[in-house]
């Protein structure tokens, strides 16, 4: 038997409850990161978003759809990346392939309450217009919540099933091949190039104004954006100050692919489209 003095000196550490039953998109997370040392960069552009309101409120009008702030971002975005190709690329062996399109992946809720997420991509976004990404993604979107979609449900009911432990050799053996090797064979489980150019999530839909989202290495992908809330705040028109209202895109991207002149043509692209919409979509 234990002397009682001795194990009254062993103690647990921390004090735990019982293991959380994880979702698959935790278990890919959790396999993604291996170490928090990464070349992530982060910046911040805030726009007056009542331009693109009103914007985005004609076209619900004009054609039915129920149209989005994401929807229009990930317009811009694409056209901010077919502006300046150099952002367009993947890091393979030391170096940069140039993609030959410009394909957005929306990040969404793949169940009404948001606990899970999932994604869906729009190929060719820079060549399509907000109607017709908003059309694509509506029906996606649909298709993912009512469980239809089989594009990433296969990847993740793999990676669900799988120990943690394992889903970080998985995901970055996956991505090797795909990426790295650009090797596709329908045996991986994934769509092919199934992250596109870059990431777009809307956090301002769960009441965030501002916030900088991992980048997900395995994805190849050099940016990606956290689209926030749109607030009433004071702003400058006319040299008057004025409520208005306005929304911060929060961008994480990579210094090995772009720098601060990317990012800056990015912004100002960015902040165009926003602010004189009908000008630069026109």
């Amino acid at each position: 038997m234990p002397d009682n003095s001795v194990m009254a000196f062993i103690l647990k550490n921390v004090d735990l409850a019982p293991p959380l039953k994880l979702t698959g998109w935790r278990k890919i997370a959790i396999g993604t990161w291996k170490t928090v040392g990464d070349p992530s960069v982060y910046g911040t552009i805030e726009v007056d978003a009542a331009p693109a309101l009103k914007y985005i409120e004609d076209l619900r009008a004009k054609t039915g759809l129920h149209v989005t702030l994401s929807h229009f971002a990930g317009k811009a975005l694409a056209i901010a990346l077919k502006r300046d190709p150099d952002i367009n690329c993947i890091l393979r062996f030391g170096r940069l392939y140039p993609r030959k399109t410009v394909d957005i992946f929306f990040q969404v809720a793949s169940d009404e309450e948001g606990a899970d997420l999932s994604g869906t991509i729009i190929r060719d976004a820079d060549r399509k217009s907000i109607p017709e990404i908003a059309r694509e993604m509506n029906e996606r979107v649909k298709a993912i919540k009512e469980r239809r979609d089989r594009s990433y449900t296969k990847m993740k009911n793999l990676a669900a099933a799988l120990p943690g432990a394992l889903s970080f050799m998985l995901l970055n053996i996956g991505s090797f091949l795909m990426y790295t090797l650009n090797i596709w064979t329908p045996l991986l489980g994934t769509p092919r190039d199934s992250f596109g150019s870059l990431m777009l999530t809307n956090i301002g839909s769960i009441g965030l104004d501002e916030a900088f989202a991992p980048l997900v290495p395995y994805s190849k992908i050099p940016l990606l954006v956290a689209l926030g809330a749109v607030r009433e705040r004071p702003v400058v028109r006319n040299g008057q100050i004025v409520a208005g209202k306005t929304l911060k895109l929060c961008a994480t991207f990579d210094h090995r692919l772009i720098d601060g002149v990317h990012g800056g043509k990015l912004a100002k692209t960015v902040r165009a489209i926003f602010e004189n919409p009908e000008k630069e979509l026109a």
